[in-house]
């Protein structure tokens, strides 16, 4: 049986991307399941809350074992389609979706998942995979080639640090979480660029 929490994730930012940018691949599916518990931990609340885990993939990218099982079972079930090189949610998707919407277990879920989702008003998926990249932990694990499971002790640690902090700078109170999220996308691309270059240059 598929994880409750991963399969309203699924079809939620897939429902998203089909409309924002037309559709979406696994990577960023991956990808946005884990910017919304990011933003889940911005708020405060402890990783175990998202109800599912989040590994390094060999890529280096975030990978949810969860994830990749629900968008199996939503395509056997035709909630999700290909179209093309991406997937999309179907009609029957959407109509499912409607039902786990209405759920009280996934509400508190939606504002971060569609401040995850909205980034891409700003960045291509692109910029976020790059962003990622540069995250201090993802980053030794795919420079090592290593794999690991993610948000464990410290790293949830300097990130409570590191979200205290862009609270402080933004002094934001209002609930639209794309803003913390960008604002901290566009900290890992230009930190990480900044580095690479120092690197390169040496």
């Amino acid at each position: 049986m598929s994880n409750p929490a991963a399969f309203f994730d699924t079809l939620f930012l897939g429902h998203k991307l089909t409309d924002l940018v037309q559709g979406f691949s696994r990577p960023e599916l991956h990808l946005l399941c884990y910017a919304g518990c990011l933003l889940s931990l911005y708020d405060g609340h402890p990783s175990s809350d998202w109800e599912y885990e989040f590994m390094s993939a060999a890529s280096g990218l975030p990978f949810a074992n969860d994830v990749e099982e629900v968008v199996d079972y939503a395509i056997t079930l035709g909630l999700i389609e290909s179209k093309g090189a991406l997937l999309i949610v179907t009609a029957a998707g959407k109509l499912e979706l409607d039902i786990q919407r209405d759920l009280e277990v996934n509400q508190f879920r939606e504002e971060y998942l569609c401040g995850a989702a909205d980034c891409l008003l700003v960045f291509s998926p692109g910029n976020v995979r790059e962003a990622f990249d540069y995250d201090p932990t993802i980053a030794y694990l795919k420079n090592g080639r290593k794999t690991d499971w993610l948000l464990g002790q410290p790293d949830v640690d300097r990130l409570y640090a590191n979200f205290k902090e862009l609270k402080r700078i933004l002094a934001y109170d209002a609930r639209d979480l794309s803003v913390p999220l960008v604002t901290w996308l566009k900290y890992l691309i230009q930190t990480g660029r900044s580095l690479q270059h120092g690197t390169s240059a040496n």
